[in-house]
């Protein structure tokens, strides 16, 4: 390349940039516009994502409130109990005589059978009581069952036994006769009281062999 050519080509490289475009293109040398400075960097912007609003939840519907269930008092005919459910329902009884009489106790209420031990007598006590005797230590009154149920009394013998019964979680004894055997008794055997008539201390009548059983309540009998 000759000298008055790069001289001709550096002259052309001072003038403006905007005349570049109409410079005569050199052999073997490439003719660019200087790239355009790029834009300075400054802080990124994000968008904002857009958050689509949520419908807000609906409140759930207020149910009316339900009937309560008025408890009304139950007829008095349907609550008094019949006779015969008062007794705890294990169908043995303890038989015993009062001269030619038989009654019974529930077995349950029975505590023990013991002979007859001596008894001491108690001043102003009723007709029917005899005394109280001591039974290992503990002081307990003692009826003479036939004179209490306004029978006969009773006739004391070899056969002649006191029963403890428990009472109110009180023990009493009661002379009586003989005591016979115990009997399971089942409902269809047992009928109430007579009615129209103050049944008491009487839960009912069993039918066992051909004298009937008078069944004795010991809570009401000595109440």
């Amino acid at each position: 390349m000759n000298t008055l050519a790069v001289d001709a080509y550096l002259d052309e490289l001072l003038c403006d940039v905007a005349d570049v475009a109409a410079l005569p293109a050199m052999p073997g040398i490439a003719m660019t516009a200087p790239a355009a400075a790029p834009p300075a960097a400054g802080p990124a912007v994000v968008a904002a994502p857009v958050v689509a609003e949520q419908p807000a939840p609906a409140s759930p519907a207020r149910q009316a409130p339900a009937d309560v269930p008025r408890h009304t008092s139950p007829d008095a005919s349907a609550t008094v109990p019949n006779r015969l459910a008062r007794p705890s329902g294990s169908g043995r009884w303890l038989r015993l005589g009062i001269g030619r009489d038989h009654y019974a106790f529930e077995l349950l209420r029975v505590q023990e059978v013991v002979r007859v031990a001596p008894i001491v007598a108690m001043r102003n006590a009723p007709p029917a009581v005899l005394g109280v005797m001591n039974l290992r230590g503990r002081i307990v009154p003692v009826f003479d069952l036939g004179r209490w149920l306004g029978s006969a009394d009773v006739v004391e013998s070899e056969q002649s036994r006191i029963v403890v019964v428990e009472c109110d979680d009180e023990l009493i004894g009661v002379l009586v006769t003989a005591v016979e055997d115990v009997a399971t008794l089942a409902r269809e055997h047992i009928e109430p009281p007579l009615s129209g008539s103050d049944a008491g201390a009487i839960l009912g009548i069993a039918r066992i062999g051909r004298s009937p059983v008078v069944l004795l309540d010991a809570n009401a009998l000595f109440a």
